[in-house]
């Protein structure tokens, strides 16, 4: 079934696959016989990533041709066939739109050349088979939401966010006016007072003021900050995140986030929120992103 299709396990195989074959002259070479459209898996990488398939391939192939390039006296020519380019001129296009000069200005310049990398996944990125992604360091400008409020214990937001989260979603979104991006769903969560055991939770859409808020609705404006953003995929639908789901992702976030403890102070109790773009969902994956305010060690 398409819905067994696990991203993290159809990510690592592809990824390795190209470190394996890193010269391979096609795309379609690293995708034969994985159970996923090619379709499926550019948007799969992109949202994973945030760089085109594609693009980080052939970043890879003129990444590896560099060794051959500064470290021996081949010819060009040889070089773009060995990096898996049927013509030397197709070879030198690229090479200079990814790194500003020639092959053979780049053996003459003697510059410092940076290179893109190769991307990993690791134990600590694998949610139940789906995937999180992160931490990454996040401006966000200001915002206004538009929602309707619940105070939910701490101990049941595993369950109950989720559950609120669909309601709104079904039954109150089409009440708010004007709003932003019909198809994006906010999650937003405030602690009032540290020592309390409950939180204020807004399922939401975003609006460009409060000028105009519904009876029973509430308005709110998320302030300009620094976050750190982690992205979860999963093979489910975004309706489908339940409470095993909810509870793994956060362990997984709490567990990355203290992995850079002494960089950056989380900020979780004052507000995090969430985002789902409900059109990505493409009958395989949902998307969802997460983001909380940071304070920055510079120390």
């Amino acid at each position: 079934m398409t819905s067994a299709i696990q991203p993290y396990k159809i990510l690592f195989e592809l990824l390795s696959r190209i470190e394996e074959n890193v010269s391979g002259t096609r795309e379609t070479e690293y995708l034969n016989d994985l159970p996923i459209s090619t379709i499926h898996l550019r948007r799969l990488f992109k949202f994973a990533f945030g760089v085109p398939l594609q693009s980080y391939i052939r970043s890879r192939k003129l990444a590896v041709s560099l060794e051959d390039l500064m470290k021996t006296e081949k010819r060009v020519l040889d070089i773009a066939i060995e990096c898996g380019y049927e013509h030397e001129q197709t070879y030198i296009r690229a090479f200079k739109r990814e790194y500003g000069l020639t092959p053979g200005e780049c053996r003459d310049s003697r510059r410092n050349i940076h290179v893109t990398p190769p991307l990993h996944l690791f134990p600590k990125n694998n949610v139940c088979g789906n995937l999180v992604y992160g931490p990454e360091m996040v401006m966000i400008p200001s915002f206004h939401l538009i929602g309707r409020m619940y105070q939910i214990e701490i101990a049941e937001a595993p369950t109950k966010a989720p559950e609120v989260a669909k309601q709104f979603w079904w039954d109150n979104r089409h009440n708010v006016p004007n709003p932003v991006e019909t198809n994006i769903f906010y999650g937003l969560t405030r602690k009032p007072d540290p020592s309390l055991s409950w939180t204020h939770y807004l399922p939401s859409m975003r609006v460009r003021g409060l000028n105009d808020i519904p009876d029973g609705f509430t308005g709110d404006t998320v302030p300009a900050s620094m976050c750190v953003g982690f992205r979860y995929i999963g093979n489910h639908h975004y309706e489908e995140i339940s409470e095993l789901r909810a509870e793994a992702l956060y362990t997984a976030i709490d567990r990355l986030v203290k992995e850079h403890n002494g960089r950056y102070e989380l900020l979780d109790s004052e507000f995090f929120f969430e985002k789902i773009d409900t059109d990505a969902y493409d009958g395989q994956y949902c998307e969802m992103e997460w983001f909380a305010p940071i304070r920055v060690n510079n120390a």
